[in-house]
């Protein structure tokens, strides 16, 4: 019991003391363009994007006196950000809108109006896709639309097939068989 009156008092002092990280105090944001008016608001995380994995590298390493020979294990981390080649500008015009936003160096007002472009361009982006999907759907139709026409025009072909196809799973029987 003793230890608990005298750890706690340490620990609770080592917690009040502790500094906050750098991100989480607050700035003044600007909430007009006369830059008179502000609320003092917290920064933004700008690395929500950002990835980690683990790597396992192996090797063999070879060398002189100095240089040791054998295999070779080293572990570490890869450290960076998810892009594809759409969504690569779309990050960048973030990146650059938090940064500026953790700065101060905009205002509320300019804040919304960058956000909403970014935000009209995603959803632009998105119906373009969209429609891009919807158009490869029909184009799969009507090659397989196609086919079945091709089929249908010449009525011994489909049968020619299924006798080439028995003719062939014989074969492979017989092959199955003597082995």
């Amino acid at each position: 019991m003793k230890f608990f009156s005298v750890a706690f008092p340490a620990l609770l002092a080592l917690a009040l003391l502790t500094r906050t990280p750098a991100g989480a105090e607050p700035f003044k944001l600007y909430l007009d363009e006369t830059y008179t008016q502000f609320i003092m608001a917290e920064k933004q995380d700008c690395a929500i994007h950002k990835t980690e994995d683990g790597r396992i590298t192996l090797g063999f390493k070879a060398g002189n006196f100095l240089i040791n020979v054998g295999p070779e294990i080293t572990f570490g981390k890869k450290a960076g950000i998810d892009w594809d080649s759409t969504v690569q500008g779309f990050i960048a015009r973030y990146q650059e809108l938090c940064a500026r936003f953790n700065t101060g160096g905009l205002t509320k007002a300019e804040y919304d109006k960058r956000l909403e472009r970014i935000e009209a361009l995603d959803r632009e982006a998105y119906e373009l896709y969209r429609k891009y999907l919807e158009e490869r759907e029909k184009q799969r139709q009507n090659l397989f639309d196609e086919l079945d026409r091709e089929v249908a025009a010449r009525p011994g072909m489909l049968s020619a097939i299924k006798k080439d196809q028995s003719q062939i799973d014989r074969q492979l029987n017989d092959i199955k068989l003597k082995d």
